[in-house]
């Protein structure tokens, strides 16, 4: 369909071209004495670079020619104004419908505030040291990204999402790795906030030794 797509083009082209010249010249010829063959390369050439149809159609010629050696080649392409304009609005129409999510989004969430840090089995969660509950999704935070505490090193298990009292929250839980370290690819730094019992618990203080 490539190379079909891009004779078909050339062929356009060439015929459009062609047939517009022959009109073009005859009007240039009525209008003028221009006889002479060095004065008709003149012609050819503002016909080619001085009209719509001329230019339009070295496009699709030149179009043609490209992309029929580029599936030569092995790496065939569409015609590239059509591409672009489709990748434009692809891009645009992308970037709206991510707005329009992290607006809903937002609206779930309701009012921002600082993360919380309860213990993993507050979230029924075995095996787990803690959970981060955070108001905002945080940028980089996947499943197996290494965080990187004063308090230790943890790995970040899948997060989601859980209704809570004051919006839409993310939690992320946290393994503590005290033995065997596997390959870091990919860290962040974070601080832990204050450890929390319960929900509505007060932030659990140190005791002093």
């Amino acid at each position: 369909m490539v190379l079909a797509s891009s004779l078909l083009t050339f062929f356009a082209g060439t015929t459009l071209g062609i047939t517009g010249f022959f009109a073009y010249i005859a009007r240039v010829l009525s209008a003028s004495e221009w006889t002479a063959p060095p004065l008709m390369i003149l012609v050819v050439v503002s016909y080619v670079i001085g009209t719509p149809r001329g230019l339009f159609s070295i496009y699709l010629v030149v179009s043609g020619v490209v992309r029929a050696v580029a599936w030569y080649i092995d790496e065939p392409h569409g015609d590239p104004i059509l591409t672009g304009i489709d990748s434009a609005w692809r891009r645009w129409r992308g970037a709206r419908l991510r707005q329009q999510d992290a607006n809903a989004r937002l609206a779930l969430e309701k009012t921002d505030e600082p993360d919380r840090l309860y213990p993993g089995d507050w979230a029924g969660l075995a095996g787990t040291t803690y959970v981060v509950v955070a108001a905002r999704r945080k940028p980089g935070w996947d499943e197996g990204t290494w965080v990187i505490t004063d308090d230790g090193w943890f790995t970040l298990g899948e997060p989601f999402d859980r209704p809570m009292p004051n919006g839409l929250r993310t939690v992320y839980p946290l393994t503590l790795q005290t033995t065997t370290l596997d390959v870091l690819r990919k860290g962040v730094s974070y601080e832990l906030p204050p450890l929390r019992r319960s929900r509505g618990d007060t932030p659990r203080v140190p005791a002093e030794s």
